[in-house]
């Protein structure tokens, strides 16, 4: 009899285990069927048919290749949603990727784009639209000569396309950077304590040192600044201006630099001076004699009277110059009727009250056609 109570006992006990088995995995399932059939209805039923209907928005796209689109939905009134891009191939008319915030293409067509998702950068083929390298960098940049910044754990460094580091030589983010990329084989790069900034190689060694408050890359040169003066190298890193210069401008076939002095000089690509002194224009000045000559009689309305004269002006015996150093205010200089130049490119403005008298700004001083100053 006691026998037979035991198992009746291991019986009862087997039968509840199993049917807490059977319930818990019937619950399972139904919060997965619930998952899946709520995932199904938000992503294709209420993305593809009901909420367009209702919010107004729609989807603006931009081409990374030629069938994959990166589109996000703009317009309407509600917002607050969150993100909303998504990756879409107009090829299968699939979306391949949801919740992007942003994808960037480099500038020399790179087969591989840097997107956003959340806080995390990665990269994926912009011809594919698969992800080739993971989310998992805190900022990335776009590839440029096969290589791509990326920060992660604090640190700077450059990947390839196979997602390896290929430098890290204890690079930080600069806040002072807004991107990092190279160009003929250097990339622009600021040390972390001065903010400093130089010029690193393909190997992440020091091709110009961190010396300079800054580093652009003007028309294929390397333009410098350092305490407000600017110097030019070539893309091999040779010197062709040194740091002394208030302005550089770059045009198609020469370099115009400017000086402290106003004065501009223009230079050849390799440094050569082509013209000591620039002018931009030179011009006549005329000043009020005391001679009157008859008027045309026509009303005059600021007097409220009719003119019966008129002022006679002649020809001053210096002509007024012009420079343009800094692509901005013109400086005025004078110059004598055989070229040579009475005084530098000092002044605002020039302008003629006598035969050889001349006022200039913003001084407001009186110089003659030696460029004495006149009490």
């Amino acid at each position: 009899m006691e026998m037979k109570k035991k198992l009746f006992s291991v019986f009862n006990n087997g039968s509840v285990a199993w049917r807490i088995f059977s319930y818990s995995a019937a619950a399972l399932a139904f919060v997965l069927a619930l998952w899946i059939g709520g995932a199904f209805v938000y992503n294709v039923i209420i993305d593809n048919w009901i909420r367009p209907a209702f919010d107004g928005r729609y989807w603006e796209d931009r081409h990374i290749s030629n069938t994959i689109v990166y589109q996000w939905k703009v317009g309407g009134d509600r917002v607050g949603r969150g993100r909303v891009g998504r990756l879409y191939d107009e090829a299968s008319g699939k979306v391949l990727m949801r919740n992007i915030d942003w994808v960037a293409v480099s500038d020399d067509n790179d087969s591989l784009a840097v997107f956003a998702k959340g806080r995390k950068r990665g990269y994926l083929n912009r011809f594919t639209g698969e992800v080739a390298i993971p989310l998992e960098f805190t900022r990335a940049w776009v590839f440029s000569e096969g290589l791509a910044a990326v920060e992660k754990d604090g640190r700077l460094m450059f990947i390839d396309h196979s997602g390896k580091v290929v430098i890290d030589n204890g690079f930080m983010v600069h806040s002072g950077m807004s991107g990092y990329a190279f160009h003929n084989g250097y990339c622009i790069v600021r040390e972390p304590v001065a903010g400093k900034a130089g010029l690193i190689d393909r190997s992440g060694n020091w091709a110009l040192e961190p010396v300079y408050d800054n580093v652009v890359d003007n028309s294929g040169f390397w333009e410098v600044e350092k305490d407000g003066l600017f110097g030019l190298f070539s893309a091999e890193l040779d010197t062709i201006l040194t740091v002394s210069k208030m302005r550089i401008c770059i045009f198609e076939n020469m370099i115009e630099a400017g000086t402290s002095d106003n004065i501009s000089r223009l230079y050849d690509f390799e440094g050569n001076l082509i013209e000591d002194f620039r002018i931009d224009g030179v011009d006549s000045m005329y000043y009020e004699t005391e001679e009157l000559i008859a008027g045309t009689g026509e009303y005059d309305e600021y007097t409220g009277e009719y003119d019966t004269f008129d002022i006679v002006y002649d020809t001053a015996e210096c002509l007024r110059y012009y420079v343009n150093p800094y692509g901005g205010t013109y400086c005025y200089g004078l110059m004598d009727r055989q070229g040579r130049r009475v005084t530098g490119p000092l002044y605002s403005s020039i302008s003629a009250i006598g035969k050889d008298r001349y006022l200039c700004q913003p001084y407001g001083i009186i110089i003659d056609g030696k460029g004495r100053k006149i009490e």
